[in-house]
């Protein structure tokens, strides 16, 4: 009796051993076939797509230049001459923006958008006229905010092509560039109104930009050729002008 009792037991040993055997083989087998690294007891989820820093402005699908990272940080200064079909000069602009504030300059006038204020200086006639819209400047500040972070095209541009062509309407250069075209889609289903923007590529970077505006049956298409493009506005640019001898106008 006593033999068979030591027998069952030395039995009851060796199954034991055996499931002890067979179990712990299992992650070793599995971590073998993972490159010795146990499997996750989770999967990780995806990592979200980072946001494209042109989305918000319609153009993720041009490709990286400084004319693009400036408009995308909204942060520049920019000059350049535009020319304007029928018209017998050019004219020489400036335009700088810091967030929601933005100053314009032409021969003419002169127009200041900061913090929701609106002066707008007419140098020919020696007038102004001044608009406070304060109260939606946050609004406004918050909408662009959003934009740029989750990167909502706020403009609804889409893009349409790309070709080859010579800048239109400026005479001087007749060598063809390479150009990316967009257009506003929203725009054109809610009215008989089109806009088509050509942006014209020069040594990696932008450096003229077409564009044709359909107003029913009015047609207006100009050329920008930019002369400088930088995100160091200079001091001052967003200082409201002093309006004495000026005659106020109402809107």
């Amino acid at each position: 009796m006593k033999k068979y009792l030591i027998i069952l037991a030395a039995l009851l040993m060796a199954l034991m051993l055996a499931a002890c055997g067979s179990s712990s083989g299992t992650p070793s087998q599995e971590g073998a076939e993972n490159g010795g690294q146990e499997p996750a007891a989770e999967e990780e989820e995806a990592a979200e797509p980072e946001v494209h820093p042109y989305a918000w402005l319609g153009f993720q699908d041009m490709p990286e230049c400084d004319f693009l990272n400036a408009l995308a940080a909204n942060h520049y200064y920019k000059k350049s001459e535009m020319h304007i079909d029928g018209m017998s000069y050019v004219s020489k602009q400036i335009n700088a923006v810091d967030g929601i504030n933005t100053y314009k300059e032409d021969e003419n006038s002169k127009v200041w958008s900061v913090g929701g204020k609106i002066v707008s200086l007419n140098e020919g006639s020696k007038s102004y006229m001044e608009e406070d819209m304060s109260d939606m400047a946050e609004d406004r500040e918050e909408i662009l905010k959003t934009a740029m972070e989750e990167g909502t095209n706020l403009y609804g541009r889409e893009f349409r092509e790309t070709g080859k062509e010579v800048v239109p309407i400026q005479e001087d250069d007749k060598e063809e560039y390479e150009y990316y075209e967009y257009y506003f889609p929203e725009m054109e289903e809610s009215s008989d109104n089109s806009t088509t923007e050509r942006y014209y590529l020069k040594d990696g970077d932008v450096f003229a930009i077409y564009t044709k505006a359909a107003l029913g049956e009015t047609v207006v298409e100009s050329t920008e050729i930019i002369k400088k493009m930088s995100q160091d506005i200079p001091d001052g640019t967003f200082d409201l002008p002093d309006t004495s001898g000026y005659e106020k106008i109402e809107f």
